[in-house]
């Protein structure tokens, strides 16, 4: 069977592939407070591990019984009610909680996505294991303004930056005339944590992947998807992804000056409104991803 491991009430994949499960009569669970998922693991005098659980409206089934979408690993948290606890001790517990469900996920045979050795992978972890080749310049800097002019000297078209600490995302092109830029975009200085990429543009290729099989799911530069060049690209950077256990996620790529493509980001979430439009597809490479239909890996390409 296959267990939907969502991370709150509203969430509109989670939504859409239980009803795909529920058209085609695979038996499947949703669990959307996985504080509420019993669990156990032990180890038999063999030495083999065993996991045992118990999925909403099922009894105890063995760990290599069920498979396991995870919908979003950095949600999964303790729900807090209106009189839940907060402070010291409910981050530790959240932690703690979250280190349970990642020994829960590393131990079963099969989960999508599967946490990586020391967490699940997130965007910018995933962007540190691709070839400098293969993804824009990236920078990190606590000084605006010294980025801003390092941008300016750079032939880079657009600055792309990410306040870490508040999660806020801007860009900043080059106005008219020689080399200046919008500096209201990137500010001047402060505490802030930034992440920047230097882009040459905003222009997105988005690729949907599932296991071995991608599907473009936006092209606003108009790059010809079916080229020999553009599908070596997309399969070699799923290869390296899958190898630190992602086996579905999108990429926001960009094409430079000479139409190479780039990786902007990688994210491993891919929100519901990317592939609203071909859900069906893929809950069906999701679901042989997890055992449950045809064989997974056996397309490249959609």
């Amino acid at each position: 069977m296959i267990l939907l491991l969502g991370a709150g009430p509203d969430d509109p994949a989670v939504d859409s592939f239980d009803g795909y499960l529920t058209r085609r009569s695979i038996d499947h669970a949703v669990c959307r407070d996985p504080g509420r998922l019993p669990f156990a693991v032990r180890m038999d005098p063999d030495g083999r591990t065993r996991v045992r659980l118990r999925p909403p409206g099922h009894g105890t089934l063995d760990g290599d019984e069920v498979a396991v979408f995870v919908r979003d690993p950095w949600a999964l948290v303790p729900p807090d009610g209106p009189a839940g606890p907060s402070g010291p001790d409910a981050r530790f517990a959240a932690d703690e909680y979250r280190a349970a469900l990642w020994s829960l996920c590393a131990l079963l045979p099969r989960v999508v996505n599967r946490p990586g050795p020391r967490a699940w992978p997130d965007a910018a972890d995933l962007r540190r294991r691709l070839a400098p080749s293969s993804a824009l310049p990236e920078r990190w800097t606590t000084d605006g303004g010294e980025l801003l002019d390092e941008w300016r000297r750079s032939p880079a078209a657009e600055l792309h930056v990410e306040d870490l600490l508040t999660h806020e995302r801007r860009i900043v092109r080059r106005t008219p005339g020689p080399g200046a830029g919008e500096s209201d975009g990137a500010g001047e200085g402060g505490t802030e944590q930034l992440r920047a990429l230097f882009a040459p543009s905003s222009a997105y290729v988005i690729e949907l992947c599932v296991g071995r099989r991608s599907f473009t799911v936006l092209n606003e530069p108009g790059v010809d998807v079916t080229a020999a060049p553009y599908r070596a690209f997309v399969r070699d950077l799923a290869a390296v992804l899958r190898g630190q256990g992602l086996r579905f996620f999108a990429a926001a790529l960009v094409a430079d000056e000479r139409r190479r493509l780039l990786v902007s980001r990688v994210v491993p979430v891919p929100p519901f409104s990317w592939y609203r439009d071909i859900a069906d597809e893929v809950h069906g490479r999701l679901c042989a991803e997890l055992g449950h239909g045809p064989a997974a890996d056996t397309g490249e390409s959609g």
